[in-house]
């Protein structure tokens, strides 16, 4: 498969990616978001694991003994994202959270993707790609400040904006430090899922990436008193349980694009799916989100998204 096909690929997978965070929303409104996390996770591991024994491959699990425990780690930091995000999305809004991972997940990247680390072939940082990541940055930002002007009532806070009356200044830095950091270790979740691969296989690998993150979040739910709440889902409309087949199509189609467009290129096509499908998710109001029309901006944002894909994975 060429180059510009895997790209298109990834788009896609990205635009189907974007229903992820309004499934799990909608499944945290009944169990609370770090609940609904954990689920998600779980339903991932379910799914996955009838997919590894359907397709005979239990057996790779053997040689899981080969693998460095720093290849483990894929699953630790989609776990410590997602559970950050959901605790602190209240604090600062959905929009700032998804600027400073965009900003964060590109900024690793491109360094990934500079030195070859990770196995990942070298994509020598140029003048083309940078200008690609800067229109990325810029078109998911628009994308995210139109959806915020558009949502926003009276003088309700709007979510890019860093400093607001009634939170503690201090406070939201400290967070977005926080997000930040969580954000520049998701730019090496594929490439590290991806080194795990060559050692036990794409689906096992995938499989050892939800269980350990669900084993994660399960003690972080236990930890903090709300295992009860996981009872609490079974009030939940059925297509709340859709976030961990989401994510199983994401991180198994992840471990073989990496190496093909680079950890930039995989993390700019997923990017770029995800604002154009919040941008059609958004516009009919799907898994209960509030009606938003595409406008100038949005449509402009969604070409800055288009160019800067088709420019960093060059």
């Amino acid at each position: 498969m060429s180059d510009s096909l895997v790209v298109l690929l990834m788009v896609l997978v990205g635009v189907q990616f974007a229903a992820q965070a309004p499934v799990n929303g909608g499944l945290g409104r009944t169990t609370g978001p770090l609940v609904a996390a954990l689920i998600s996770f779980l339903v991932g591991n379910v799914v996955l694991l009838l997919i590894v024994l359907g397709a005979g491959q239990m057996g790779n699990f053997s040689s899981i003994g080969d693998a460095p425990l720093w290849q483990l780690a894929g699953g630790v930091i989609g776990a410590t994202y997602v559970a950050l995000a959901a605790t602190t999305i209240a604090r600062i809004g959905a929009g700032v959270i998804a600027a400073v991972t965009v900003t964060g997940q590109l900024a690793c990247s491109v360094v990934v993707d500079h030195y070859g680390w990770f196995g990942i072939d070298v994509h020598d940082v140029s003048g083309l790609r940078i200008l690609g990541l800067l229109l990325l940055l810029a078109g998911a930002m628009a994308m995210l400040y139109s959806r915020e002007e558009a949502s926003s009532e009276g003088g309700r806070v709007r979510g890019l904006r860093l400093f607001a009356s009634g939170t503690d200044n201090r406070e939201r830095l400290v967070i977005c430090a926080v997000i930040f950091l969580a954000s520049l270790a998701v730019g090496i979740q594929h490439p590290l899922n991806s080194e795990l691969a060559g050692t036990i296989g794409d689906l096992p690998a995938g499989l050892v990436n939800f269980t350990v993150g669900s084993f994660l979040l399960a003690v972080l739910v236990i930890a903090t008193g709300q295992i009860g709440s996981v009872l609490k889902a079974k009030a939940a409309r059925p297509q709340y349980f859709l976030g961990g087949f989401i994510g199983v199509i994401v991180v198994v189609t992840s471990l073989s694009a990496v190496t093909v467009i680079g950890a930039a290129g995989l993390t700019a096509a997923l990017v770029t799916g995800q604002m154009v499908g919040s941008l059609l998710l958004d516009r009919f109001g799907v898994f209960g989100l509030t009606r938003i029309p595409v406008d100038r901006v949005r449509v402009a944002a969604a070409g800055s998204l288009l160019l800067g894909t088709f420019l960093a994975t060059g």
